[in-house]
């Protein structure tokens, strides 16, 4: 459903309120229905401590070998 522009105002936010207004009532009068969503969080946070499986640890690093003085 296209909407018609609607002319520039004085007070920018005010006519934008009005605007809306009326065009939430417009489509509510038409039978349209607006769905109101709830803020659901996309994943649940919960704080682990970090464990490795030992048998996919790497091997400590050797120390470099130093060289022997003459």
């Amino acid at each position: 459903m296209a909407r018609k522009p609607t002319p520039p105002a004085v007070d920018t936010r005010e006519a934008t309120h009005q605007s809306i207004a009326a065009d939430i009532a417009e489509f509510r009068r038409r039978g349209g229905r607006i769905q109101v969503l709830g803020n659901t969080p996309l994943r649940k946070y919960t704080p682990t401590s970090f464990r490795s499986n030992a048998a996919q640890r790497k091997p400590p690093t050797p120390p470099p070998k130093t060289r022997a003085a003459r």
